[in-house]
């Protein structure tokens, strides 16, 4: 059950940080735009009236936001107002160049208008920023028909945005209204002529796709318009509309084709995956659960990233990688000190021992180029979003992995067929996800295979399950190490109901804390540290009191794990109805629109 679940982590990290790495732009500040609500009123002029309502999640500080509107050469935004809702209060932003507290600037380009709102932010702040204005000649009332062909999620945002509703209101009703949205073919658009509306929903949009509307109605609706072409024009829309729903739904067709067939090889994979499990031979010398084992209250003869290894039988994680930086603190070879920036607590890792550069290449690249050669700060870290990093760790946990191996802990072997299992559970789910999908969108005439299908991916998954219970990837001195390790971390887990003095006075502690951190019970040591030894404490320079230890976010353990994990980025589309998305563009204006934070 561990390795399954394992699996699905593993499975989940990668798709996080494919959408990572494949992001075109990342913000400087660390936000989520968690809602995204747009309204557009058709006026008869031919005038829009807009309403933005975005909402911000921040996960850091920041100064404000930003929302750039592009326009064409002939169109104007008047009549502009901003809003800013945080909690229960309401309040309007004042136009100013001050650069105090909710106020904003607006700049206008030859491509469009910019505005820049000041709102103090601090870490966990969730506010919501409502822009209002009229853009004048958004449509154009040609011979036969008039049309809206507007960008209305732009395309130039630094973040993906969630929870996404557009609607355009026309005055009262639309005799023959038709309406197209471009963009992520799981969109929807629903188009109600009688309401005279189009209602526009997505969960996740792109930041670098938005929603293009393209829409046709009775030149009558706008029979004030100026924005006037003595042309023909609703043949060509509708032409070029139905070319690309024909190419969506062309993708759409593919997508169940190459999915139905998933499903069906889903089956027979699981079918062999069932047999090979019954027929896969015990191998291997499992070591007890922590529960089996007594305390153990001697230090491990293994380093706390090799405890790490040991315990979970797995990869050292980022939390082993800290522990180890503790360790090197310990040992002298590195100095770690709180620092302040935008009243938060970082920390500053200063290189003492010049040697360490040449034994790990992950720290020499740590120094060199996410500090200056001489420190780094985990403020830094945090910012760095590096690919580099994300490989020098990868290959930094496969050469520890690999250390415990060549030490005899794990017999290669098994470990082999373990990851054979692994393989082939990954292959079972992918083959299943795109059976899913392929179920979702086809007829009925499927649900018998899907639900065949499913039981055999479930009776795969039990065998798999089984079958890693027959093998184990630990050698005898392997399993022996194991319980010593889990003996100890039993005894670090069950703090509280022992004197700690029985282990060793507060200096050992010192040595102690880093396998504390590797084995995920630091929090329940410190507090209990805290209790037993607190008038030695008071006078000491132990390095883990003090802010460097506290199990707050504050404290180093945590604020250099999630800095580095932060720093080491894993329907048919219908004719003029309602629907899902099509793809491509109508050329609409606003391409471009967009915003983050600064």
């Amino acid at each position: 059950m561990k390795k399954l679940f394992h699996l699905i982590i593993g499975m989940i990290m990668l798709v996080t940080l494919t959408i990572i790495f494949t992001k075109p732009a990342l913000a400087d500040v660390d936000y989520d735009i968690t809602n995204v609500d747009v309204t557009a009123h058709v006026n008869a002029n031919g005038s829009l009236l807009m309403e933005r309502r975005i909402t911000y999640k921040f996960d850091d500080d920041a100064h404000g936001v930003f929302y750039q509107q592009n326009l064409t050469d002939n169109q104007e935004l008047k009549n502009q107002q901003v809003r800013v809702i945080s909690g229960k209060n309401s309040q309007p932003v004042v136009q100013s160049d001050s650069h105090a507290n909710n106020t904003y600037e607006l700049s206008h380009s030859d491509h469009g208008y910019r505005f820049k709102v000041w709102h103090n932010v601090t870490d966990g702040d969730k506010f919501t920023i409502i822009y209002t204005y009229e853009i004048t000649n958004a449509i154009i009332n040609w011979k036969d028909t008039a049309e809206l062909n507007f960008k209305i999620i732009g395309d130039g945002w630094d973040t993906d945005l969630d929870n996404v509703r557009v609607g355009i209101f026309f005055p009262s009703s639309v005799k023959d209204l038709k309406a197209w949205a471009h963009g992520d073919l799981s969109g929807q658009i629903t188009v109600n002529s009688e309401k005279g509306s189009i209602i526009m929903t997505a969960a996740n949009v792109s930041g670098n796709e938005g929603i293009e509307v393209h829409s046709l109605f009775p030149t009558a609706v706008t029979s004030q318009n100026k924005n006037i072409r003595d042309q023909n024009h609703k043949k060509y829309v509708l032409n070029q509309e139905a070319k690309f729903a024909h190419e969506a739904n062309e993708r759409r067709q593919r997508s169940r084709m190459l999915g139905l067939g998933a499903l069906v090889l889903s089956g027979l994979f699981s079918l062999s995956i069932i047999i090979r499990s019954f027929t896969l031979k015990k191998s291997g010398v499992k070591p007890k659960k922590e529960k089996q084992l007594p305390r153990n209250y001697d230090v491990p003869t293994v380093s706390p990233v090799m405890a790490e290894i040991l315990d979970l039988d797995d990869k050292p994680s980022s939390r082993s990688l800290t522990a180890y930086l503790m360790e090197l603190a310990v040992k002298k070879r590195i100095e770690i000190e709180p620092i302040k920036v935008r009243r938060k607590t970082y920390y500053k890792i200063s290189l003492i021992d010049k040697d360490l550069m040449g034994e790990v290449t992950l720290m020499k690249y740590l120094f060199n180029k996410v500090g200056d050669g001489k420190s780094f700060t985990t403020y830094e870290l945090k910012k760095q979003r590096s690919s580099k990093l994300s490989k020098l760790f990868a290959n930094w946990q496969k050469k520890e992995k690999q250390a415990a191996i060549n030490a005899g802990f794990f017999d290669k072997k098994v470990e082999h067929k373990k990851e054979t299992n692994l393989v082939l559970m990954i292959i079972l789910l992918v083959l299943s996800g795109a059976g899913i999908i392929a179920a979702f969108f086809s007829s009925e005439g499927t649900a018998g295979l899907f639900i065949v299908a499913t039981i055999m991916i479930g009776l795969a998954i039990l065998a798999t399950i089984y079958s890693n219970k027959k093998l184990s990837p630990y050698t005898a001195k392997g399993a022996e190490s194991t319980n010593q390790v889990r003996g100890f971390k039993k005894m670090l887990d069950e703090i509280g109901n022992f004197k700690m003095r029985e282990v060793g006075e507060l200096p050992l502690w010192e040595e102690i804390m880093p396998y504390a951190v590797a084995l995920g019970v630091s929090k329940k040591v410190l507090k209990q540290l805290k209790i037993e030894f607190a008038d030695e404490i008071d006078d000491t320079n132990i390095l883990f009191w003090g802010p460097f230890y506290s199990s707050g976010r504050d404290g180093f353990a945590n604020n250099f794990n999630s800095s580095f994990n932060s720093g080491a980025n894993l329907n048919s589309s219908a004719s003029g109805g309602s629907g899902g998305f099509s793809g491509g563009s109508s050329g609409g204006f606003g391409g471009g629109s967009g915003g983050g934070a600064f």
